[in-house]
């Protein structure tokens, strides 16, 4: 009987501990969250433990961002540290605050960092709506890829919209999830890429078509020789071809070594050496007496770089 006894008081005391543990557990949370509400530029000093707590911490933080008798900044910092935690639990509290016309338009943006990955089929319909509501881009933007998870032929509208409708970081965002949900149209888009004023879209478009798995030279070349393409694109053009092993691409870059642009055909003799001897040296032997001064120095430049 006693050892009964003895065991029933241990069941108690060890109880009583957790109830006493998960308190202290609780008031930790709800100071945290209480300094947060009042934070300033320290806020990281409360927001990176609560993160560190995780999903405990969600109902104190969404009563939080909930608050609209805070100002505007502790509720973002708030949404900001449910944000980082990024747990199931926030889904739905964002979401209400997202589709709330009579929240705060900051508040409402921030909170779609919390909500990517999330499968949101559900709210597909109220997510396009947003979009072609919406007139600021990055909003617009973070819309879009909240469509990847709720519908991707959404998506691939909102993004293709972005794409023809803004420039710099938005618009390479938009080229970047365009070919991610229709890689087999990448050498198309990539190829449009290059030819934009966008510097910032045009050189990651570049980039792109030089690792793509997806592509095609005769595009290139094609666009190459239209009679309208510039400098900066036929340019652009050779760097991709004389960056790929792509053999049936010599011949354009023996005429590009001709070009009168010292850009285009300097980039030309670079990429000519990345080719095997035997596919390129015939060809700049026959050039190394040609009238023009930069062809014969560009030639001779190759044969010696390159045997």
């Amino acid at each position: 009987m006693k050892t009964i006894c003895k065991y029933f008081v241990l069941i108690l005391l060890m109880i009583l501990s957790a109830r006493a543990s998960s308190q202290d557990h609780n008031e930790k949370i709800d100071s945290l969250v209480n300094l947060l509400t009042k934070a300033g530029r320290e806020w990281n000093d409360y927001s990176i433990p609560l993160i560190e707590i995780g999903e405990p911490a969600i109902p104190a933080l969404v009563e939080a961002v909930k608050d609209r008798s805070l100002s505007q900044w502790n509720r973002r910092i708030s949404a900001m540290t449910l944000n980082s935690i990024h747990s199931p639990l926030w889904v739905q509290p964002a979401l209400e605050i997202l589709f709330d016309p009579t929240e705060d338009p900051v508040l409402r943006n921030q909170v779609t960092a919390g909500l990517k990955g999330f499968d949101l089929a559900e709210v597909k319909d109220r997510l396009w709506y947003l979009f072609n509501e919406e007139s600021n881009e990055y909003y617009k933007s973070n819309l879009a890829n909240l469509l990847m998870t709720a519908d991707t032929s959404l998506a691939y509208k909102a993004f293709k919209e972005l794409y023809n409708t803004c420039d710099g970081h938005v618009q390479r965002g938009a080229l970047m999830n365009i070919v991610m949900i229709r890689p087999g149209e990448s050498t198309s888009w990539f190829l449009k890429g290059i030819q934009l004023d966008d510097w910032m879209t045009s050189n990651l478009a570049m980039d792109s078509l030089v690792t793509s798995d997806y592509f095609d030279a005769d595009d290139l070349i094609s666009v190459y020789n239209e009679r309208t393409t510039g400098e900066g694109v036929k340019w652009r053009i050779v760097y991709i071809l004389g960056n790929r092993d792509e053999p049936e691409s010599i011949p354009l870059l023996i005429e590009a070594l001709q070009d009168e642009s010292w850009l285009v055909h300097t980039e030309a003799a670079v990429g000519l050496c990345n080719f095997e001897p035997e596919q390129v040296v015939p060809e700049m032997t026959k050039l190394k007496n040609d009238s023009r001064n930069y062809v014969r120095n560009n030639s001779r430049w190759v044969i010696h770089k390159i045997k």
